[in-house]
């Protein structure tokens, strides 16, 4: 835990696409017990775009093999991997996958949510919105539950816009937001200068 860095929602400061946040989604129903279905949830802070990948357990080799999966789809390189403080995160599998592929690997502060805030909206906007909270076990759901995100992510990241954060301002006790124009996720890539033009031509 202490070779992981922490890194707080202010400390975003308008990064390239590529830094994601990353969670896991329990589709344990009321009980918590024995094995159940995961879903990791990956958002791009630049971008909003998120990906989600469903886990028949959790587990490290799992979360590395889902970001390897990952690697090779996204139209953009994945430069930062930010979690929070769960051990199916900090561990020797996980770090020694990030420092090999030279991914920033930074964590929130423990129990500060709003650490995260980029992925916790989407746990609820797209995960729960979708999948709901009941109860998921075995590989018969885990492979329904990723044709359910190979038809939503395209969706979520070609035609739903969402809005996104430009300034928050405080005086005395109140806090004004400002927000940019709701655009697709797919829109604010090809207005990105990082991305190259054969991959805007592709999406």
């Amino acid at each position: 835990r202490r070779s992981v860095p922490v890194r707080t929602f202010a400390d975003w400061d308008n990064p390239a696409p590529g830094y994601m946040e990353a969670d896991l989604v329990a589709h344990s129903g009321e009980d918590p017990s024995g094995s159940f279905v995961n879903t990791l949830t990956l958002t791009d802070v630049a971008t909003g775009r998120t990906e989600c990948i469903a886990l028949v357990v959790k587990d490290a080799s799992l979360i590395v093999e889902a970001l390897d999966r990952l690697r090779a789809t996204l139209p953009f390189r994945l430069r930062g991997f930010d979690t929070d403080n769960g051990s199916e995160f900090l561990n020797a599998t996980v770090v020694a996958y990030c420092k090999a592929h030279e991914v920033e690997f930074t964590r929130s502060r423990p129990y500060r949510k709003n650490d995260q805030a980029w992925v916790e909206q989407k746990n609820g906007a797209v995960v729960r919105r979708f999948v709901g909270y009941r109860r998921l076990e075995g590989l018969a759901a885990t492979e329904a539950l990723s044709r359910l995100y190979a038809a939503s992510r395209l969706f979520v990241n070609f035609f739903q816009p969402s809005f996104k954060l430009k300034e928050k301002t405080r005086t005395g006790s109140r806090v004004t937001k400002r927000y940019y124009a709701p655009e697709t996720p797919c829109a604010r890539l090809l207005a990105s200068d990082v991305i190259s033009e054969g991959t805007k031509e592709r999406l």
